[in-house]
């Protein structure tokens, strides 16, 4: 984007390339994105790909805990559940992207306006969800209902309320959110 920083970036950061010990943190795995080319992946890029990258990671780590342990629960206690799961999803992602503006205030990015680099950072939401959907229906089609409640999510919250309301995303997310459950716990059966 106009004004982005680009840097060597990870390329494919995600929350299982983050190791935590000793009160450190250590990223792994710095071959990049898999699928591309290694010309791509050496080129700079802006920063806020891998902030993308752990963002949707945060939608991985919910649906995989709304699937996990729910035999035997009640329904009640299912709901507290995704409802805890959901909370935390949304506290981890505000508290990832407040530490990361903290911290990035000073780099040199020449934004037009403030809200610029949240413009970008939405592309490259958009972008991850997508390359999601294309890997998640080549290795593993029962994981497809998480990047398609991804791009759903964006979706919404990127259109105006009437354009939203209008052509369905609120239905889209409430059934990409029961399919996410109901095929990852198919998965683990």
């Amino acid at each position: 984007g106009l004004g982005s920083l680009c840097m060597r970036i990870h390329g494919d950061l995600h929350l299982g390339q983050v190791l935590v010990a000793s009160g450190d943190v250590c990223f792994i795995d710095f071959e990049g994105e898999p699928a591309r080319a290694l010309a791509q992946r050496r080129a700079k890029s802006s920063p806020l790909r891998d902030v993308a990258g752990i963002m949707r990671s945060f939608d991985y780590l919910a649906a995989s805990g709304v699937a996990s342990g729910g035999a035997g629960q009640t329904d009640a206690a299912q709901t507290r559940k995704q409802a805890i799961i959901e909370r935390f999803r949304q506290v981890s992602e505000s508290a990832f992207l407040a530490a990361y503006a903290q911290a990035s205030k000073s780099l040199p990015h020449q934004w037009s306006s403030p809200d610029d680099w949240r413009t970008l950072l939405d592309l490259f939401l958009l972008e991850k969800a997508a390359y999601e959907l294309c890997y998640e229906a080549a290795n593993r089609p029962n994981w497809l209902p998480v990047p398609l409640h991804g791009l759903a999510a964006l979706g919404a919250r990127l259109l105006p309320a009437t354009q939203a309301a209008g052509s369905g995303f609120a239905a889209v997310v409430s059934l990409q959110t029961a399919a996410t459950r109901a095929a990852i716990a198919g998965e683990e059966s």
